[in-house]
């Protein structure tokens, strides 16, 4: 009886040994994919910093703040699965050359910002006391 017991406790320990080395590739699993992440996040932004113009670059990030939803929109314009797969060449690119030649301007992010919102553009006129947008003025005349 005690030869089974000594070899119902080895099995016993076998799949508990098992079970942890099973729990513990899951672990370095889940912290090689946020690893992953946390850098591809970190050379996006880096890329970002590099192409887009300082004052675009601040915008962008007061809306990552106050309009989440209005960031990711940008974010998904800007960077696409294009630019993510190539992100390691676009960094040797910027460093070896020192730079991009030409910034992104705010003017785009404002742009991308009012698409995002579903906000038009609209020339107003002012006409005496009448103010008209342009389509209703050139009818008007």
């Amino acid at each position: 009886m005690n030869d089974s017991s000594n070899s119902e406790d080895h099995e016993l320990n076998k799949i508990r040994m098992k079970k942890m080395r099973q729990l513990m590739d899951a672990k370095k699993q889940q912290e090689d994919v946020k690893k992953y992440q946390t850098s591809t996040e970190d050379k996006v932004e880096f890329v970002l910093r590099t192409v887009l113009a300082p004052e675009a670059y601040q915008h962008l990030t007061q809306l990552k703040q106050n309009e989440p939803q209005v960031y990711h929109y940008i974010m998904n314009e800007l960077v696409g699965q294009d630019v993510l797969q190539k992100i390691d060449l676009l960094i040797m690119l910027i460093r070896q050359r020192g730079g991009v030649a030409r910034q992104i301007p705010l003017d785009v992010i404002v742009y991308l910002e009012r698409k995002a919102k579903g906000i038009k553009s609209t020339i107003r006129v002012k006409r005496g006391d009448e103010v008209l947008d342009l389509g209703s003025y050139l009818k008007k005349d």
